[in-house]
């Protein structure tokens, strides 16, 4: 779990810097900006918690539930018309989603102490966030392209 959020940090790290390098008149750059935020508030949330927390108790999962369903929620309310964009906003939101129903599992399953449910939904968590980083790039280099 650790090594997945430092992934996390330096993919919203990533995202963040890229943004700076472009200009923020266009629709596009906008749409781009509101997506960033999310994911970016989404990745300093996660590791704030996962730092301050024991890994793999019940409390910090609790609130990495928290924190998927909040960004969850802020991405759905993102309104994007770009459809590149509703692509990468799409995949961000499954995996926050995703993310957030494992975790509940995984609370779920140690608390009702079922260490191969436990085991399973430890792997459902890496594998859900597997795609992040290559998200992350493509989102990245589409928002710093000029647009056509």
């Amino acid at each position: 779990m650790k090594f997945r959020v430092q992934q996390v940090g330096i993919v919203g790290i990533a995202i963040a810097a890229s943004f700076l390098t472009v200009s923020c008149t266009s629709d596009k750059v906008s749409q781009c900006a509101s997506i960033i935020r999310v994911v970016n508030q989404t990745v300093i949330d996660t590791k704030t918690t996962t730092e301050s927390g024991t890994k793999g108790d019940v409390p910090t999962i609790e609130k990495l539930v928290g924190i998927f369903d909040k960004a969850a929620k802020d991405l759905s309310s993102v309104n994007v018309t770009d459809e590149k964009l509703k692509t990468y906003k799409g995949q961000f939101l499954s995996m926050y989603q995703g993310a957030t129903e494992i975790n509940k599992q995984l609370v779920t399953s140690i608390k009702e102490r079922k260490s191969t449910q436990v085991h399973a939904e430890l792997r459902k968590s890496r594998n859900i966030f597997s795609p992040e980083r290559d998200l992350a790039t493509g989102l990245t280099q589409y928002c710093k392209a000029p647009e056509k």
